[in-house]
C-alpha cells in the first residue's frame, strides 16, 4: 500500500485536533465490526493513484462532530448537517491523503451510505486496510483502498 497505516493516522489525528479541537485515540477496529446505526463517507482518488478514502462512524461520533462544526447543540442538528460533516471530513482526509502519493491525482465528490445493517466492498482490490479511533468510546474506521491499475483506467 502508498499510504501507510501511521500517515493516515496522523491525518486524522490533525484534522481532528485543527479542525474540530477534538483529540480522537488510536483504537484496533475494522469497519465490519461497528454496530448499531452507522454513516460512511466515500471519497474516490483517481489519476495516477487509484484508490479511495472511507470514513465510518457511529452516528453519535458524527453528531458530536457535527455540534461543534456548527456551534449548536447535538439536538438542533439535521440529518443533512450530519451527511455533510461526515462527508466533509472524509474529504479532507482524502485530500491530505492525495497529497502524499506521487503523481497528479484528483478526488471525488463524497458519496453517503447509511443505515444499520450495511457492507461497502471495493473492486479490484490491490490493497485494503482499516485504520480505527474512538472519541469518548465512539467508534470511526478510516479505511484506505489502493485500486489495480490497469490500462483502462490509466488517465488520458
Amino acid at each position: 500500500m502508498t499510504i501507510t497505516e501511521e500517515q493516515v493516522r496522523k491525518a486524522v489525528h490533525n484534522i481532528w485536533s485543527t479542525q474540530l479541537a477534538l483529540e480522537v485515540q488510536d483504537a484496533n477496529l475494522r469497519s465490519d465490526t461497528l454496530e448499531g446505526p452507522t454513516i460512511t463517507a466515500a471519497v474516490h482518488i483517481h489519476g495516477d493513484f487509484l484508490g479511495g478514502v472511507r470514513l465510518r462512524s457511529s452516528r453519535a461520533l458524527i453528531r458530536r462532530a457535527a455540534a461543534v462544526m456548527f456551534a449548536c447543540d447535538e439536538d438542533q442538528l439535521t440529518e443533512d448537517d450530519q451527511r455533510d460533516v461526515v462527508g466533509e471530513l472524509t474529504n479532507v482526509i482524502a485530500g491530505n491523503l492525495k497529497a502524499l502519493v506521487p503523481g497528479h491525482s484528483s478526488i471525488s465528490l463524497p458519496t453517503i451510505i447509511e443505515g444499520t445493517d450495511y457492507s461497502v466492498w471495493s473492486l479490484d482490490v490491490r490493497s485494503s486496510q482499516d485504520v480505527g479511533f474512538t472519541l469518548d468510546d465512539l467508534p470511526m474506521v478510516v479505511t484506505v483502498v489502493e485500486h489495480v491499475q490497469s490500462s483502462s483506467s490509466t488517465p488520458r
